[in-house]
């Protein structure tokens, strides 16, 4: 199989908005504690939200002193707001040629890009975006996400890296923080132990989460008879003899792969779910992204 090229539009922001106003990233999943304190909800509203607060420590920004409470109390105190006390997230992208092997697939990839930028932005949570191109994480600015131009900047790496043998997100040191909302888009449609991106997804305490999309056209071996494959990473053509027998072992295998994730992301408390390129992003979350808690609604 090989990709097909397509362009970014901006329809993918606004099926992100759409499915953010329906779902969100969970932030419910524990207590978080960000730069200043306790980071107490995540409705709709800014980042200059007030949130809670806290004593008044030498060299605070007297302009947050909570003046009323010191009137009440005579003790000083700081105005928390969304932004201090909100836990940090942390995305990272994978940006294998598998991941872009129909528009509608592509498509998915940016909602879901953009869809974790959303949930971030109206918790005024701290967002940190990097794409794994070859062995390197190269760091995305949120402001591109949401100008939907973010693939634009990463065409050079590309570019530089196409004559290089492909690797897989399994070989790249994903920077992940401490304490984060750590999420992961990928297909995985690569070889390899799990525990190599689960890991790291789950430590560190905070919460890790997989959203793997997934095309259903993925799923099956619809020729019969000699074909010539090619594989979409690495370019290499081979011939093979498609049967009836050869396409069940291949649904099987496929079934067995991603039961493999599901399995090991549960031991290690990773939030898993793949989420189907078909139809809106809203509706496709609603399936085993809320299910298993990768997602939850708003309200």
């Amino acid at each position: 199989m090989t990709s097909t090229p397509s362009e970014v539009t901006p329809t993918a922001r606004h099926g992100a908005l759409a499915a953010a106003a329906r779902w969100r990233l969970p932030f419910s999943r524990q207590a978080w504690r960000g730069l200043s304190g306790n980071w107490l909800g995540a409705g709709a509203g800014s980042s200059l939200d007030f949130q809670d607060h806290r004593n008044y420590v030498p060299g605070d920004d007297p302009r947050h002193i909570h003046w009323q409470a010191f009137a009440r109390t005579g003790a000083l105190t700081m105005k928390l707001y969304r932004a201090e006390v909100a836990p940090a997230v942390d995305v990272v992208v994978d940006v294998s040629e598998s991941m872009s092997l129909t528009p509608q697939k592509t498509m998915r990839v940016d909602e879901l890009v953009a869809f974790c930028v959303e949930c971030a932005d109206r918790a005024g949570a701290p967002v940190r975006l990097h794409a794994a191109v070859e062995r390197v994480p190269r760091a995305i600015a949120p402001d591109e996400v949401r100008a939907g131009r973010w693939r634009e900047r990463l065409r050079p790496a590309a570019d530089a890296s196409s004559n290089k043998a492909p690797d897989s997100i399994m070989s790249v040191p994903v920077p992940w923080r401490r304490g984060a909302l750590k999420v992961l888009v990928s297909d995985l449609l690569f070889a390899g132990d799990p525990a190599g991106l689960l890991v790291p997804l789950a430590a560190g305490s905070g919460v890790g989460v997989v959203l793997a999309p997934a095309l259903a056209e993925e799923a099956e071996l619809p020729w019969r008879g000699n074909i010539e494959l090619t594989d979409c990473e690495s370019g290499i053509a081979r011939r093979q003899r498609i049967d009836e027998p050869l396409a069940e072992r291949y649904r099987a295998a496929y079934a067995r792969h991603f039961a493999l994730w599901r399995e090991a992301g549960r031991k290690r408390g990773v939030l898993f779910a793949r989420v189907p390129c078909e139809g809106t992003l809203s509706a496709a979350l609603a399936h085993e992204a809320f299910a298993s808690g990768a997602v939850e609604p708003l309200g």
